[in-house]
């Protein structure tokens, strides 16, 4: 079995596969302060309730954006898998094309998104992730990765609004009952599912403009992504499990060493 870790800013989300089948999955807020010996346990914890054995797991894949915890994990699946851990970078082999200026400097996350959107779809293909931060990868038809948008996501937007407005204060994003807010809360809500789903359409308009691409396929990923493609012009798929499949996919490429 393969265990994919996608570290990210917020949240961790861990799932195993047995050959190409996610047998489960958990998403959990990311601890910056944890030890290795607490991440084992943590870890170990997980898979029992998904009815695995340490022993079970063979190859382990981490995409990370955090890079204290990547040496975290590293040392506690060394201690507790007796593994070294396949870590996700733009010098591993791909089966896409990195075709930007600074190759090293993409993020793990939009590495694997990539991946597993090509693979599933084809090219060329559109990947929005709504996290910490809102990103936009662009793969084209011949599988070249050419770059993407970065955004700040739509809590951490609400959140630094919260932070400065003394009188405001953090809502959920969510489809709000109308479009003119009759209460503080109301139009907060409005602004931030709207402005969202139009700052989303606008990128994805621009986008197109600038590569010619013939209706790309637009795949959403990430914790805030359900229910966003009700609203938006070109969201089609949704893919809540998008960056671990790009995990075991890059994994099934690469040994560990």
């Amino acid at each position: 079995m393969l265990l994919a870790i996608d570290i990210g800013n917020t949240n961790t989300v861990v799932g195993v596969y047995d050959g190409e089948t996610l047998k489960n999955s958990f998403r959990v807020t990311s601890s910056h302060v944890m030890t290795a010996d607490e991440t084992g346990f943590f870890i170990i914890g997980l898979l029992e309730r998904m009815q695995v054995s340490n022993e079970e797991i063979k190859k382990v894949v981490i995409g990370s954006v955090v890079p204290p915890l990547t040496s975290v994990f590293e040392t506690m699946l060394k201690q507790y898998f007796r593994c070294s851990p396949i870590v996700i970078t733009a010098r591993l082999k791909l089966p896409i094309r990195i075709e930007i200026d600074q190759p090293d400097q993409v993020g793990a996350d939009r590495i694997a998104n990539s991946v597993a959107g090509f693979h599933k779809y084809g090219g060329p293909v559109i990947i929005v992730d709504f996290g910490t931060a809102t990103t936009f990868d662009v793969v084209s038809a011949d599988g070249a990765y050419i770059g993407g948008v970065i955004i700040p996501g739509p809590e951490t937007s609400m959140a630094e609004l919260a932070r400065r407005a003394a009188r405001l204060f953090e809502v959920r994003i969510e489809p709000p009952d109308c479009v003119v807010g009759k209460s503080t809360a109301g139009a907060m809500k409005s602004g931030l599912f709207y402005g969202t789903v139009g700052q989303l359409d606008y990128i994805i308009d621009r986008i197109i403009e600038e590569t010619g691409f013939k209706k790309p396929t637009v795949v959403a990923t990430g914790g805030l992504a359900n229910g966003i493609e009700k609203h938006s012009r070109y969201i089609g798929q949704i893919e809540p499990n998008l960056t671990l499949e790009g995990l075991r996919l890059i994994g099934g490429m690469n040994l560990a060493v």
